[in-house]
């Protein structure tokens, strides 16, 4: 059961940290500045601060987040270099394709994995085998 567990909330780590690092990077090279990119919900449990990006871990790992410059509607900006960094001042085909990155890296990863699984192979049981 404890086996299952971690083993369960390793994997749902990998496809969310893959999923986040999606919007992350596009975000970045679309000119959006990130104030955050947690692994989880709620309180930080730990994590490094550079000059603009907060990498954190939270406590709940059932999900995660990237938090934009102006990610959020009503946001004030205090100067103009805040504004040209800001997801909502950006046009639509780079806000589309950050919100579009971290599903297709989510279909990138099983693309990925689905061939190395079957070239590795799963262990099929011997009475399978017989008629």
């Amino acid at each position: 059961m404890t086996t299952t567990l971690i083993s369960f909330i390793m994997v749902l780590g990998i496809l969310i940290f893959i999923h986040e690092l999606g919007h992350f990077a596009v975000a970045k090279l679309g000119g959006v500045g990130v104030e955050k990119f947690s692994l989880g919900f709620g309180p930080r449990l730990a994590g490094v601060k550079t000059k603009e990006t907060d990498y954190m871990i939270s406590l709940l790992p059932l999900g995660g987040y990237v938090k934009m410059v102006g990610g959020d509607f009503g946001e004030e900006f205090v100067n103009e270099a805040d504004k040209a960094k800001s997801f909502i001042h950006k046009p639509i085909y780079i806000r589309v394709l950050i919100v579009a990155a971290g599903p297709f890296m989510n279909l990138m990863l099983a693309l990925l994995l689905l061939p190395l699984i079957f070239m590795i192979g799963v262990p099929v049981p011997v009475f399978l085998d017989k008629p």
